[in-house]
């Protein structure tokens, strides 16, 4: 029985926490602004400075036309106001409409509402009561159904909502449905403080006393809505006050006052947008001056008011005014107009106040009230179902928060039991891991082995021939990376096996010294690449417990990657300080640093990124130092940004717990190998013959630049560059007729230098030939994606090579053959041009014939000058040309300038002289020369041979 109660305990008391974090969680959420509300904000902004119809018309199109339907609405929402506000009804009802149709599709309940309001105020103001009580009613049922009764934009609303129907009730003269809608408006100004909106309830309500000849009440309400007016700076406000304090005047017979105020309201309203009320103030005006029996004054403010009641469609005040003409007319005997007016003034009464509309609003007010009283009792069932279903579910949940601690504990036991044989899996799988590197690396070791002895051999055999010395060399070179590779491979191995066995050998010494040998072994190395390699230690003598071979690793990778990454001229900057019984180690170097991403995998085996800027401080080495750092018990951290260096901090305990270190025995140092150079460097620009076909060769690697040259025919011209940024500006520079890159380089891979290829108008004609050790299939379809015309993988063959070079070097000149073909023929039309060069060859060569004709017009070509407009060096142009069309500059302005010369004796019959200055040649003796050497006969011959043959 207590393990029993013992356990409903921790039951309940779980139960209650989880209920109290998610509540809080609730409340913390609920004040926290919204999106929508951000949002909000800056539309509304947005509308307030720009607040005119053209303006709002141009923010609505703007908004469609990016898709934010929300601030389409809220455009259209305040379109419509300014369309109301001069009068424009049937815009701003049209206008809401649409406000109203996008709010629905995008169930925003607030935006319904307001456009239910403002489509409602505008049938009011027009005198279609039946609508207008129709759309505020609903509008009046969405307020009560919104479930965030305290959102004061919902409660704004509401209040608009009441008012639009308490005036619907007042225009059809219902003052006791309309002073109870009035007061429940009143109370919700109140609530939000609006004095604005109190000004208008308080003179709505003055309204129905007047109406019921109770004017001291009347006089009251209206001078607390002229209170509020002039406390919320209404001038609209205030011109209907001195319209209601008229009125009691003139109800007095006190006509002087009444028109007196009436003055003030027509004054203020006269320069006023808002011409339903301006049209009160003049029938006020009119309607004294009736009584006072001063026709000619009345019959002036009569006039304004129905001009402007008629093109406003305002049914409720062309009543009024045909009723007062009616009553100007008896004054003036007039019978026959009298009556006129009075049968006009009913009939638009009638429309206003007929009793279908008057019972149609009746029926929509009753309506609702059944409604609400509906939603009422729902709300009691459903509270009553709630409690019952509350204790129902309060049942259930704790029984199944009992068989939920039960299968927890029975999921605990089993993950456990899981863990335990997973385990035992993992440490077999290690172990089988370690086997498989310790065998493989042995397998490598012996081929590479052979290698190495017979590479020696060959050396000593042929040391006089230096070809054969060289690529002994690359081969002894690139055999003992792979070597190294190995070792660290199997280093990781190890590793791995003592963290999980046993501890390595830990010794007790002198640390600073032992760092000092290894930066001192790199001193030269450092040199040689023109980098300064200084090592600050703080304290001169540092006795701590560490790994020698596990030192040297980590030193050696990390100094060797500061070295690679590092510019020429710049400082690798080793410091050590002991701090809170920890060493701390720094490489620092100011190079090309890495990237966010990189950062947060620089430790993972064999990562690489996408290009050779991303291989920064990657792949095996750093994973090394990471677990031989972790296996003194100490931490690694990095820091740097690209193109700003990296720094690389380590902590190490001075003293270890794990074992009882050794004495340090120096005599058994194993000082670092210090990697060599390759002995090759990138061969000189090859460019003593301008005219033998030139080759780019964009690799990183010197040694696979020679090989490559080698490999091709020694007439070649070949140029060299090691990045691809660099290979681009030497493309541009050189023009080559092929190129042959790789695919991973610094500053900018083999991809996006053939894009760039691609699209420059220069370099688009040229070959590109892809080498790369990426030999999968979407590689090669990224290679030719970008434009590449070949795509070899690494290692190739240096025959296959050699055909793809050729082959696209003897295709480029069977192009240039044919377009030469076609020039010397003038066979520019016919269909046997169209294949001959692509579509920008084609762009290039109308661009340059249509800048010589166009100096050809002027009477001189100037070569520098034509260069120039198509953006490229003298130079440049030749070469392009030369490669596309097999001509030279002046050989192909030859040609043009002789195909217009032909042209123009066949069609006119301009002299010999003039002929010559079009073709942009100012001596006709030079100019028949030419002709004649080119075209087998003089001008004048070729003239005459048309009237001959004619």
């Amino acid at each position: 029985m207590t393990y029993n109660i013992k356990n409903s305990y921790y039951i309940w008391m779980f139960t209650i926490c989880l209920l109290c974090i998610l509540t809080s969680c609730g409340e913390e959420r609920k004040y926290e602004k919204t999106p929508l509300e951000k949002e909000t904000q800056a539309i509304d902004s947005i509308l307030y400075a720009n607040r005119s119809i053209d303006s709002l018309r141009i923010l609505v199109n703007r908004f469609a036309q990016d898709g934010n339907t929300f601030g389409e609405i809220v455009a259209y929402n305040e379109l419509g106001k300014c369309y109301r506000e001069e009068s424009l009804f049937s815009e701003a009802i049209e206008t809401h409409k649409k406000g109203l149709m996008l709010s629905v599709s995008l169930c925003d309940t607030l935006q319904i509402i307001q456009a239910l309001n403002n489509i409602g105020t505008n049938y009011r103001r027009i005198g279609f009561l039946d609508e207008a009580s129709s759309y505020h009613y609903k509008a009046l049922s969405y307020c009560e159904a919104y479930s965030d009764k305290n959102n004061k934009k919902l409660l704004k609303n509401r209040v608009i909502s009441l008012n639009g129907i308490g005036n619907v009730f007042l225009t059809l003269e219902n003052h006791q449905v309309a002073d109870s809608v009035f007061r429940m408006a009143l109370d919700g100004e109140r609530i939000l403080g609006s004095p604005l909106g109190q000004a208008i309830n308080y003179a709505n309500i003055g309204s129905i006393f007047e109406s019921k000849g109770q004017m001291d009440s009347a006089r009251h309400y209206y001078q607390l809505s002229m209170k509020f007016n002039k406390e919320a700076k209404s001038q609209l406000g205030i011109s209907l006050c001195h319209t209601h304090f008229g009125r009691l005047y003139e109800k007095n017979g006190e006509y002087d006052k009444a028109i007196d105020e009436y003055r003030k309201a027509y004054d203020t309203m006269q320069y006023s947008s808002d011409s339903w009320h301006w049209i009160e103030s003049c029938l006020s005006l009119a309607r004294v001056y009736i009584q006072k029996g001063d026709c000619n004054t009345a019959v002036v403010y009569l006039d304004k008011a129905q001009k402007k009641a008629a093109e406003i469609h305002s049914l409720e005040h062309l009543a009024e005014i045909y009723n007062l003409e009616y009553k100007l007319h008896l004054q003036k005997g007039d019978s026959r107009k009298a009556l006129d007016c009075l049968v006009k003034s009913r009939e638009y009464h009638d429309s206003v106040h007929d009793e279908k509309k008057m019972t149609q609003v009746q029926n929509t007010h009753i309506l609702y009230e059944r409604k609400s009283k509906q939603n009422e009792i729902s709300l009691w069932q459903e509270s009553y179902k709630s409690e019952r279903m509350y204790s129902k579910k309060v049942t259930v949940a704790s029984i199944v928060v009992v068989v939920l601690a039960c299968i927890l504990l029975f999921a605990m036991w089993l993950i456990i039991k899981y863990r335990s044989q997973k385990n035992q899996m993992l440490q077999q799988m290690e172990q089988m891991r370690i086997n498989f590197f310790t065998n493989i690396t042995h397998e490598f070791r012996t081929p590479l082995t052979v290698i190495q002895s017979a590479a020696y051999d060959v050396l000593c055999r042929k040391p006089e021939d230096e070809d054969i010395k060289r690529d002994i060399k690359n081969i002894l070179h690139h055999n003992s990376i792979l070597l190294n590779l190995i070792n660290q491979i199997l280093d990781i191995a190890k590793m791995t096996s003592l963290a999980s066995t046993a501890q390595p050998d830990i010794v007790r010494g002198d640390v600073v010294e032992f760092i000092h040998m290894i930066c001192d072994s790199y001193t030269a190395y450092a040199a040689d690449k023109g980098i300064r390699l200084v090592y600050k230690p703080q304290q001169e003598q540092v006795e701590m417990d560490f790994v020698p071979d596990y030192m040297l690793k980590i030193m050696q990778n990390l100094i060797s990657n500061a070295l690679k990454f590092s510019h020429s001229g710049s400082d690798v900057l080793v410091t050590t300080k002991v701090k809170d019984s920890s060493l701390y180690i720094y490489v620092s170097d100011s190079g090309i640093g890495m990237t966010a991403q990189q950062k947060s995998k620089v430790f993972i085996p064999f990562y690489q990124g996408a290009n050779d800027v991303a291989n920064i401080g990657t792949g095996i080495g750093l994973s090394l130092v990471k677990q031989a750092v972790e296996a003194m018990n100490g931490k690694i951290e990095v820091y740097s940004a690209l193109g700003e260096g990296t720094t690389f901090v380590i902590s190490l305990p001075v003293k270890t717990t794990d074992k009882v270190p050794m004495a340090f025995d120096k005599s058994k140092i194993v000082r670092p190998e210090i990697p060599i150079d390759e002995n090759t460097s990138f061969p000189e620009d090859d460019d003593n013959d301008k005219e033998n076909i030139r080759i780019l060769i964009i690799e990183d690697t010197p040694a696979v630049s020679h090989y490559m040259m080698r490999q091709l025919n020694p007439d070649y011209s070949f140029f060299f560059a090691s990045t691809g940024r660099e290979g681009l500006e030497k493309a541009g520079n050189v023009v080559p007729d092929l190129i042959i890159t790789d695919i991973m380089m610094p500053e900018m891979d083999g991809l996006e230098l053939c894009r760039q290829i691609r699209k420059s108008e220069l370099l688009n004609h040229i070959p590109v030939i892809m080498v790369t050790a990426k030999a999968s299939h979407e590689d090669r379809l990224k290679g030719l994606e970008a434009g590449a015309d070949a795509y070899l993988e690494k290692p190739f063959s240096a025959d296959e090579l050699k055909v793809r070079v050729e082959k696209l070097l003897e295709q480029r000149q069977l192009l240039r053959q044919k377009y030469s073909h076609v020039i010397e023929t003038e066979d520019f039309e016919s269909d046997n041009a169209t294949p001959v060069l692509s579509e920008r060859d084609k762009a290039f060569v109308a661009k340059l014939t249509d800048s010589l004709q166009s100096m050809m017009e002027k009477g001189k070509i100037d070569y520098d000058a034509l260069a120039y407009d198509l953006c490229i060096s003298r130079a440049q142009l030749n070469r392009k040309l030369k490669a596309i069309t097999g001509f030279t500059t002046t050989e192909y302005i030859l040609h043009i300038r002789i195909s217009l010369a032909k042209r123009l004796l066949d069609t006119t019959d301009l002299p010999i002289w003039e002929v010559a200055e079009k073709c942009g040649m100012d001596n006709a003796t030079y100019f028949g020369i030419i002709f004649k050497k080119t075209v087998g006969i003089t001008p004048l011959q070729y003239k005459k041979r048309d009237k001959n043959i004619s």
